[in-house]
């Protein structure tokens, strides 16, 4: 494989986490790093920004960069936002005017990062190397300066093991951190385990660490979410079930959001793939679509295109005809692989 498709590939996968962690993640961090405000949870611009209102969250934290205390937080807010909705130019000029005012968080160094590997997704290959080598010296800086942050030692971590070399990925590094991880979050260590066994060809090994760490009480509603979604893709549905009805019961923070409200749609999914209580399945993908209607969500589409192939093998051809013209209206075909998987579907169906 080419290098430029290598280098593709790693910022496909890693601007896919990344753009989940932005979701997921961008709260729970708000709090952390703003924890001397007592209200911070009831913040109008993270709530707008936690409920998808990206225009309302915009219009806040843009009136708050008037404020020399609330400036940097606005900025890494404006950043988050821009990320999220695609705009990551505009990422980019929040995040670097961020970066200006010290001193610096954790989380906005890992923000940074996150940012510049997006960027490198739709660069050209040497503007491609520049900005994953800025990817990786912000996550390092964010490991030297704060190195009891494990959200920073797992993006550098990740980094490492999933870079092509030439980009600066480095097993040998990468294995250092996890080494660390072990320490400092077993449970952190044990899921990208996982993966990292499966990715090596060790796939009994995985399987077996999964089916410990299955029986276990889960700290993180991320990590339980990350472990139901292996199994999902390995087709052992009957192992991803329970861990996500589970996490679907899991009372929900700013920061588990996103994982107990896609529970739904990957429930839902899984019972479509059984032909099996199609009427339940249909119920929980429209209780998904309540919760989540944001365009700018990477289940967006899919959940849309899920919840029309469920309504159909259940007999409403209307609502799938429904489904399926809304999908056409909209501007579906910013993702490739889901574009390539829809129009391929109706044209069988």
């Amino acid at each position: 494989m080419k290098q430029q498709d290598v280098l593709q590939s790693f910022c496909r996968l890693m601007s896919a986490h990344l753009l989940l962690l932005a979701l997921s993640l961008s709260s729970a961090m708000y709090v952390q790093a703003n924890a001397r405000a007592a209200n911070l949870v009831e913040n109008p611009g993270v709530i707008a920004f936690t409920q998808g209102r990206y225009q309302d969250a915009e219009d806040y934290f843009r009136q708050q960069l008037a404020n020399p205390a609330q400036k940097n937080d606005a900025l890494i807010y404006l950043s988050r936002i821009a990320i999220t909705t695609g705009e990551i130019e505009t990422a980019v000029e929040h995040i670097e005017a961020a970066l200006t005012l010290e001193p610096n968080s954790a989380e906005e160094m890992v923000l940074a990062g996150d940012i510049y590997c997006n960027k490198a997704q739709q660069s050209s290959m040497f503007a491609a190397l520049g900005l994953a080598k800025k990817c990786i010296a912000q996550y390092e800086a964010g490991v030297q300066q704060f190195p009891e942050d494990t959200n920073g030692l797992v993006s550098a971590m990740r980094f490492y093991f999933e870079a092509p070399g030439f980009a600066g990925g480095s097993s040998k590094k990468g294995a250092e951190l996890l080494a660390r991880l072990d320490k400092q979050s077993p449970e952190d260590a044990n899921i990208y385990r996982v993966f990292l066994l499966e990715k090596e060809g060790q796939s009994d090994a995985a399987m077996a660490l999964a089916d410990t760490l299955s029986q276990q009480q889960f700290q993180s509603a991320r990590n339980q979410y990350e472990l139901a979604r292996f199994y999902r893709d390995k087709k052992q549905l009957a192992q991803a079930l329970p861990l996500y009805e589970s996490l679907r019961k899991t009372p929900v923070t700013m920061e588990n959001t996103w994982y107990v409200n896609d529970s739904l749609l990957q429930l839902g999914e899984i019972l479509l793939a059984e032909q099996r209580d199609i009427q339940r399945s249909i119920e929980l993908m429209e209780e998904y679509k309540q919760k989540n209607s944001n365009p700018h969500d990477q289940h967006y589409f899919w959940s849309s295109w899920s919840l029309a192939q469920a309504y159909k093998t259940n007999g409403n051809q209307d609502k799938y005809a429904q489904l399926v013209k809304h999908i056409q209206t909209q501007d579906y075909k910013k993702n490739p692989e889901f574009a390539k998987r829809f129009e391929a579907g109706i044209k069988t169906n």
